[in-house]
């Protein structure tokens, strides 16, 4: 049979990253078994879900690339149906009325804390009597599960065996008396109803399994296989939270992270393909994935190499594709039909130095405007020498002279890379110094800065104009500092 899957996020908040690695992990295994891949949105706590937050949970898997087969299912629309199962339980005689209100239950729940002791449920409205629970009738009421004794176990498909004795386990809420469900029930009903063979979560829902095991013995429905693997933990190896970078699948999309790159990240968090490959296309990690390579302990959301991996794939698109994903940031400078092919050789330069499709407008500017400073650490070291503004001035003039010889149709026939760093290295000849002592104030005075691409490379794409004006505007600065 093939494998069914879900992904059920609850639309409280953005889809965490945590989430979209579960979500990876149930894709791969559907796709790589040909079964299917359902999205399901978890939203029965209607005050705190969101139709916007719905909307943002399925942008990011659609942009993640995260196809589903069936959905969005949306749990709010099914609370009949899961009203008429939780009566079927109280029926059997599986679970019963709780008339207690929110302020008794905070109540015990401070006290046990002052106590210092674990907090359960005392089963106070199930040991009511006929005439105390008929004085009850018309108030509002929740629907509790009776926990049975003994123990309960099941086989996880990472952790194997996993066993709890059911005294740890209180009789928890499935129906709230505001006529809404609780999770593990819904949770329960829709897994059964769908047909979801494999239930891939976190490791931190194996507490809910416990309860969501009783839930199937009393529907004597047979319980989907569980995998539960362990959860992303920040470099300091406590739970990921903002401190640690980005949590919002989607902050990442505006931090100029790849989509591509973020699946690849998250997939060799908790799994192998069994090489040291760390670079795996979408269509490559299905074709490997498998449950038995998920290992047992946690991984650490390293952003330092989520950058590194980004860089890898912002250097294998075409410089085409690269400058249409960087004109896709909000905050991107946008071309004219005129500078468009300007803009594709500034992304050919620049695209070996970048790691996020935002450091594109932090790295460029000086492609597009003067510089209107230079950076201090280089004005020390090459400014502040008493031969400069004369060194500057006699390059200038080298290059000025570039377009009139040569006998080319085009002024700028002649300033290219070859002509631009003879006419450098010559100068320094016959200055009898290193070439070196021109590159780098020629380098401040063109950028503003002391590091980037090719120099040569730089001068060639900003034109003879360009430079010789910014070599100008340096001379001025050289005579302010005097």
């Amino acid at each position: 049979m093939k494998p069914i899957t879900r992904i059920a996020p609850s639309p409280t908040g953005f889809l965490h990253v945590g989430t979209a690695h579960t979500a990876l992990y149930n894709w791969l295994f559907t796709r790589k078994e040909r079964g299917k891949f359902i999205l399901r949105i978890e939203d029965t706590d209607i005050k705190r879900s969101t139709s916007a937050m719905s909307d943002v949970i399925i942008e990011s898997l659609k942009w993640l690339g995260l196809k589903w087969d069936e959905g969005p299912y949306f749990q709010s629309d099914k609370f009949p149906v899961y009203k008429k199962y939780a009566d079927l339980l109280l029926e059997k005689g599986a679970a019963y009325f709780c008339y207690c209100t929110p302020e008794e239950l905070a109540a015990k729940k401070n006290e046990a804390i002052l106590q210092k002791k674990t907090r359960k449920y005392d089963r106070k409205c199930f040991n009511l009597s006929d005439d105390e629970k008929k004085k009850l009738e018309n108030k509002n009421k929740a629907i509790r599960f009776f926990i049975p004794d003994g123990k309960v176990s099941f086989e996880d498909g990472i952790h194997k065996r996993v066993e709890r004795n059911s005294d740890d386990i209180e009789d928890f809420v499935i129906f709230k008396s505001d006529g809404t469900s609780s999770y593990n029930l819904s949770c329960v009903i829709d897994d059964h109803e769908l047909g979801v063979t494999h239930v891939i979560r976190g490791e931190d829902h194996l507490v809910n399994t416990f309860k969501q095991i009783f839930l199937y013995r009393a529907f004597g429905w047979e319980p989907p296989k569980f995998v539960h693997h362990p959860m992303i933990l920040g470099t300091d190896r406590s739970k990921l939270s903002k401190r640690h970078g980005a949590v919002s699948v989607l902050d990442y999309k505006k931090q100029g992270i790849l989509p591509e790159a973020l699946v690849n990240f998250l997939a060799l968090l908790g799994w192998s393909p069994g090489d040291d490959r760390e670079i795996l296309s979408l269509s490559e990690l299905t074709e490997l994935f498998s449950l038995d390579r998920l290992g047992r302990t946690a991984s650490v959301f390293d952003i330092e190499k989520l950058e590194w991996m980004n860089g890898e794939y912002i250097n294998k698109l075409s410089d085409e594709e690269l400058l249409n994903r960087i004109l896709s940031l909000p905050e991107s400078r946008q071309p004219t039909t005129e500078n468009r092919e300007y803009m594709l050789k500034v992304v050919n330069i620049l695209k070996s130095r970048m790691q996020r499709l935002t450091d594109f407008m932090k790295i460029s500017d000086y492609f597009f405007e003067d510089p209107t400073q230079y950076e201090s650490v280089g004005v020390e070291k090459s400014f502040k020498i008493p031969e400069i503004n004369q060194r500057l001035t006699l390059i200038k003039d080298r290059f000025s002279e570039l377009s009139r010889v040569g006998g080319h149709s085009s002024p700028e026939e002649s300033f290219n890379l070859e002509t631009i760093e003879s006419a450098i290295r010559e100068l320094a000849g016959e200055l009898g110094i290193k070439a070196a002592l021109l590159i780098h104030p020629i380098r401040l005075a063109l950028t503003g800065r002391t590091g980037g691409p090719s120099l040569f490379h730089i001068i060639e794409l900003l034109g003879r104009e360009t430079v010789v004006r910014r070599l100008e505007k340096a001379s001025l600065f050289l005579n302010e500092l005097k």
